[in-house]
């Protein structure tokens, strides 16, 4: 499916004999393809009213409808910890040359690089990544299309792991031969930065991780909608806002839980989580250490058991290991502590 695959040195944590729940669904690749590109453009303001009457919405709408533009995009909002309501735009592209063409047209840097940015009352940021395909695993169902699966370019397979822990890092073809280790260890006390009226770069460090995980209830009738909201979407929840709350214990530099909605921000009947790590180690060890987690885990499982085929709900997940270079994370006039703009080496513009 034009992924590498490595003669494996680091042991596969699938147990033996282990057969999921549930069969899951991973993206496949062309032969030709070796780097997929993500960018998460997004706008904070006051509130919705005002965040929609900015120029970042016909500015992004023309930049997406580029020839060089991306392949699926989808859109959410969340309200951050300032109580700023902001919007986020993700897109796609799984070709890199023309992702770089599409960041170097003249309507994306005249408008981004113009003065006027920091002389109006919202906030804007760009969260560009770069991905090797060979540092990336993805979870999806065959049934429901969703983020990167949607493209015309991708194909889904079944994945042979999953629904046991350790089955994210099993799904990253590099993590066969190269363990993944974070640059640092533990995420030092955040740096108050004046962002206002300013510009800044933050640098992540090797091995940095993101994932976007997704719950769709679009599907699913009453009863089930009912079983979701009571027995999964609560512990989710408490999950997102430990992350959130803490970052020195966890290594989650950002966690935005997000509602999936349209151009407009009109909601969809999904939600999902951004969240940026350390490392894939540092998820990890959220992931399987972590009452929080196990309780996600837990309530998940336990919902396949009891509506096998006919459970309704559509989950997935994307998780991108990223290499030092190549990423692009600029906050422009945003409030102090947005995204990453605490953390890391930075830059003032």
């Amino acid at each position: 499916m034009g992924l590498q695959v490595f003669d494996r040195v680091n042991p596969l944590r699938k147990p033996k004999g282990f057969e999921p729940v549930v069969q899951r669904w991973s993206a496949g690749f062309a032969n030709k393809c070796e780097t997929l590109c993500v960018a998460f453009h997004g706008i904070q303001g006051r509130d919705a009213e005002s965040v929609y009457r900015s120029p970042f919405f016909p500015w992004i709408e023309k930049a997406i409808s580029l020839p060089s533009g991306p392949t699926v995009h989808d859109h959410a909002w969340f309200i951050d910890q300032n109580g700023l309501y902001t919007h986020i735009v993700a897109a796609y592209w799984v070709d890199r040359e023309r992702r770089d063409d599409w960041l170097a047209d003249p309507h994306l840097t005249a408008w981004w690089t113009d003065a006027a940015r920091l002389a109006e009352p919202s906030g804007y940021f760009r969260e560009s990544v770069t991905v090797p395909v060979e540092r990336q695993e993805t979870l999806y169902w065959k049934d429901y299309p969703a983020a990167l699966s949607r493209s015309p370019e991708v194909a889904v397979y079944p994945t042979p792991y999953c629904g046991y822990y350790g089955a994210m890092r099993d799904r990253i073809p590099l993590a066969a031969v190269d363990a993944l280790a974070p640059a640092i260890n533990e995420l030092p006390a955040p740096v108050v930065r004046d962002t206002r009226l300013a510009r800044w770069r933050i640098v992540t460090p090797q091995n940095f991780t993101v994932i976007r995980s997704a719950a769709y209830w679009g599907r699913c009738d009453p009863a089930q909608t009912e079983d979701y909201m009571r027995d999964l979407r609560a512990p989710l929840e408490r999950g997102m806002a430990y992350l959130r709350e803490s970052p020195q214990a966890t290594g989650c530099c950002s966690l935005r839980f997000q509602q999936t909605c349209d151009a407009e921000g009109r909601p969809e009947l999904e939600t999902h989580a951004l969240g940026y790590f350390l490392s894939l180690e540092h998820m990890e060890n959220w992931a399987e250490r972590h009452a929080s987690h196990e309780a996600i885990f837990t309530a998940a499982i336990a919902r396949y058991r009891k509506f096998g085929k006919a459970n309704q709900l559509r989950t997935w997940h994307e998780v991108f290991v990223l290499p030092e270079q190549g990423q692009i994370f600029e906050y422009v006039n945003c409030v102090p502590g947005t995204g990453l703009s605490g953390y890391f080496v930075g830059e003032r513009l």
